[in-house]
C-alpha cells in the first residue's frame, strides 16, 4: 500500500475531507476543500483553526511516513496561524527535516487556494517503536504494506 491509498483509508482524513496529492521522498502535499462544515462562525466563513492544523498535522505526518514505510504518529506539532483561511480550499505541503530511529521532523506550509500562506508549522513524528512493534505499541504489528 502506497502512502497516499494510506490516507485515502485512514477515518479521519475522509471525515475531513482531506485529499493527498503527493508523497514520496520526503515530501508531501494535500488540500481540502472548505464546506461550512468546517468555518469557526456561521457568520464570518473562515476556516476554524483545527482544520488548518489537522492538514499540517496529516500532510506532515505523510512525508515522514514517505520515508519510514510505517505509519508514525505525532509526538508534538507547533503552528503559527499567520492568516485566516477565508477562501474555498486549504493546501498543504510538507517536507522532512530530520529523520531518525525514533524521531523525525517535518516543516509544513499551509495556504490557501491562491497560494497565500495562512500557516506555518512543524510537526516531531515518532519513528521507532519496541523491538518486533511498532510505533504505537510493543509485539504488535499495523497492516501498511498490504
Amino acid at each position: 500500500m502506497d502512502v497516499a491509498t494510506l490516507f485515502e483509508q485512514m477515518p479521519f482524513a475522509q471525515h475531513v475531507g482531506i485529499e493527498m496529492t503527493a508523497a514520496e521522498d520526503g515530501h508531501a502535499a494535500g488540500h481540502i476543500e472548505l464546506g461550512d462544515e468546517h468555518t469557526s462562525s456561521p457568520d464570518n466563513g473562515v476556516a476554524h483553526g483545527g482544520v488548518a492544523y489537522t492538514l499540517a498535522d496529516t500532510v506532515g505526518g505523510a512525508a515522514v511516513i514517505s520515508r519510514a514505510g510505517k505509519p508514525t504518529p505525532t509526538i508534538d506539532m507547533r503552528i503559527d496561524y499567520l492568516a485566516p483561511g477565508d477562501g474555498d480550499r486549504l493546501e498543504a505541503t510538507a517536507d522532512l527535516v530530520r529523520f531518525g530511529s525514533s524521531v523525525a521532523v517535518a516543516d509544513v506550509t499551509v495556504t490557501d487556494g491562491e497560494g497565500r500562506q495562512l500557516a506555518e508549522a512543524r510537526g516531531v513524528y515518532k519513528t521507532g517503536g519496541g523491538e518486533g512493534g511498532n510505533a504505537w505499541r510493543d509485539g504488535e504489528e499495523i497492516p501498511y504494506d498490504s
